[in-house]
């Protein structure tokens, strides 16, 4: 009995200290502003409209529809395979990326014919038109790939193949329109609900990062230089060479299906093959992927090595470089349609197609698209691999999906 009164204050002091640290730095204290203003002593106001200024409380939300939440860091960013074309274009650098969100799957057909039928409906055939997909894109002179022009997009059965044929544009129209719907929808349940920020196209650094999915010095995204899982499966789908788009067996080989090739000779449903450790379906082979950047050959010497992000193909010249040899290599074209326009103009944010077109960006027409697609070798699958494509250009090779900035607490 004598040693419990001994030891009863020293517990004693313990709980208190327990119970006075969560006040000193706890996540609770560090998001939360209170009730009262810590630098006036003034009382925020408990409603909307009330005496005094009103803060809105704020509780962790839920990844946004369809997005994954990637939690940031640093990682070697570019090729990982030898330099095939000479092109240079994406040396390894270390860059460091925020947390961030992304769609667990590229856009299928059926959510693309959904964005339609919504535009249509409150904007006109005019505007639906302006931003159905090209499905011409499919036509081959030497090739009978018609049932492909006619029913690929249109067909019920490729409801969840990836949506092709869409232009940077188009794209962004649809992240837009994404945007709004799902935060008019939060405002119909609750008139004071926070909103998500925009969906958006991802930054080429955000979709390297997130197919790496932790594994930086690998070609793909997983772990190991194989295309081909323990059981011989193949872990994407891809072309293996001249004319072999499927292999010769006759069995499938994604999670659908068990054998030794790819099942597919052109994309396959979003959700074929085997996810990365993210939880991120097809960011290799499939279809390739717009991002938000404007490309350029030397964007891994010009872009900031925190959220890099090329916005621009042209930089401003540094006052105090008397040599203007940089300069000019900044600022190289690689865009047919561009290099017939004045240089220095800036790029436009995108705007509504005005008379069927879309908006002019001169010198920054060319955009990245990054992960291969079935149509292309594995060296073009592997994460490092960055080309182009003009703005309002299209293929049946590249499709897209959405990425989604996070706010307040990285993790």
């Amino acid at each position: 009995m004598r040693m419990k009164v001994r030891w009863m204050p020293a517990l004693l002091g313990m709980l208190a200290v327990l119970l006075v640290l969560p006040a000193c730095g706890g996540k609770g204290d560090l998001e939360d502003p209170g009730s009262t203003s810590r630098l006036t002593g003034l009382k925020f106001a408990r409603k909307s409209g009330g005496e005094g200024f009103y803060v809105k409380r704020y509780r962790e939300m839920p990844p946004g529809p369809g997005l994954v939440f990637i939690e940031g860091g640093t990682f070697h960013m570019g090729g990982t395979e030898k330099d095939l074309d000479y092109e240079q274009n994406a040396r390894v650098r270390q860059v460091t990326v925020a947390s961030f969100y992304m769609d667990e799957t590229e856009v299928p057909n059926v959510e693309y014919k959904q964005f339609l039928f919504y535009v249509q409906k409150d904007s006109g055939d005019q505007k639906a038109q302006l931003l159905y997909p090209d499905t011409n894109v499919w036509f081959r002179e030497m090739a009978y790939n018609d049932p492909y022009v006619r029913y690929y997009f249109q067909h019920e059965g490729y409801h969840m193949y990836p949506v092709v044929g869409v232009n940077w544009h188009q794209a962004r129209e649809f992240a837009a329109w994404r945007t709004a719907i799902v935060n008019k929808q939060l405002l119909e349940r609750d008139p004071e609900a926070i909103l998500y920020p925009d969906y958006r196209l991802p930054t080429e650094a955000e979709w390297e990062y997130a197919a790496r999915a932790g594994y930086e010095q690998e070609l793909y995204p997983w772990e190991g230089r194989s295309l081909r899982d323990m059981k011989g499966r193949f872990r994407t789908n891809f072309k293996r060479g001249r004319g072999d788009y499927a292999g010769r067996s006759n069995k499938g080989g994604s999670l659908l299906y068990e054998g030794l090739n790819d099942a597919y000779m052109i994309p396959a449903p979003v959700k074929a093959f085997y996810p990365n450790d993210f939880g991120l379906y097809n960011m290799a082979g499939n279809v390739a992927e717009w991002t938000e950047d404007t490309y350029r050959v030397l964007t891994y010497e010009d872009a900031e090595d925190l959220n890099p992000h090329r916005r621009r193909g042209k930089v401003e010249k540094d006052p105090l470089q008397d040599d203007d040899t940089y300069y000019q290599k900044t600022s190289l074209l690689y865009s047919p349609k561009a290099a017939e326009l004045p240089q220095g103009g800036q790029q436009q944010d995108q705007q509504p197609a005005v008379g069927g077109t879309w908006p002019d960006l001169g010198p920054d027409a060319a955009k990245v698209y990054r992960g291969g697609s079935w149509a292309d070798i594995a060296y073009y699958v592997t994460c490092g691999a960055r080309r182009y494509l003009h703005a309002d250009s299209s293929s049946a090779t590249v499709g897209f999906r959405c990425a989604m900035v996070r706010v307040g607490r990285p993790f």
